[in-house]
């Protein structure tokens, strides 16, 4: 069973064959996988008799609201890095890995080593084909997540932050209204909403795998934290991607979790 809600993982931990059953050998409905990533919602791999424990999952997810990495859709056979910057301003960090053939999974700190063992590191391992990590006053700097498996795959980190992206909207005209979702084919002005003290932001469209597409030059609006660019989207879904340095120099990386797909919406 799939459920559009959120998912993670932590330490390296092989699955004995005795789960190796479903989802592994399943055949995931798209439409699961659309409706997560176009809501910004997670794409849960829970078998029948994991869903009474994932009502945790649900709450650490709605506790992080800002969404730091997000990748999703598939990967090969083999080992699969994403490197992951943690500000200093985070509080608490909820790492996410949901593979349908999952193998192993690492959640390393800066340091290189693996937040165990510790109060302040809660790590949900009872799930096949899903693990979530979450970590309270994590140690700033790059963080690595390592993932082995193959299949329909998401790797999402959301933390609790003062920073963050507040909303993201889209007109198709000079005259036109704000509104949430892009229109294709046409040039859009972009109006991003960026909260708490940020720097000299960047932006950038990349896909749900977290390749990049292209840069989104920003211009500051008369209203703090609100930043306003243009760009024709294409055919290829997308999402927003902003980024400084605070004041220490440590990045701040901060993405809207909604995936744009202009090919399913209309004009």
């Amino acid at each position: 069973m799939c459920a559009a809600a959120p998912f993670l993982v932590s330490g390296q931990q092989q699955l004995p064959k005795s789960r190796a059953g479903w989802p592994c050998g399943a055949r995931i409905d798209p439409s699961y996988f659309h409706v997560a990533e176009g809501t910004g919602g997670h794409m849960m791999l829970l078998a029948p008799e994991e869903i009474g424990d994932s009502a945790e999952l649900f709450n650490a997810f709605s506790a992080h609201p800002q969404t730091i990495l997000r990748s999703a859709g598939s990967i090969t056979p083999g080992v699969h890095e994403f490197s992951v910057p943690i500000d200093p301003s985070v509080e608490s960090v909820v790492f996410s890995i949901s593979v349908q053939c999952l193998q192993a999974a690492d959640v390393l700190q800066p340091s290189g080593l693996m937040p165990v063992g510790s109060d302040s590191v809660t790590d949900f391992s009872n799930f096949r084909a899903q693990r979530v990590m979450i970590v309270k006053r994590p140690e700033p700097g790059l963080w690595n997540v390592r993932v082995a498996g193959s299949g329909v795959a998401a790797v999402v980190v959301q933390a609790k932050s003062a920073l963050g992206i507040a909303t993201v909207e889209f007109a198709s005209g000079p005259d036109a209204a704000f509104n949430a979702l892009p229109s294709p084919d046409v040039e859009n002005r972009v109006r991003i909403r960026v909260s708490g003290n940020v720097g000299d932001v960047r932006a950038s469209l990349v896909t749900g795998e977290l390749v990049h597409m292209r840069r989104l030059p920003l211009v500051l609006s008369d209203s703090d934290g609100v930043f306003l660019s243009r760009f024709t989207p294409g055919p290829d879904s997308f999402r927003v991607l902003v980024a400084w340095k605070d004041q220490a120099g440590f990045d701040v990386q901060r993405m809207y979790a909604p995936l744009f797909m202009p090919r399913f919406t209309s004009r």
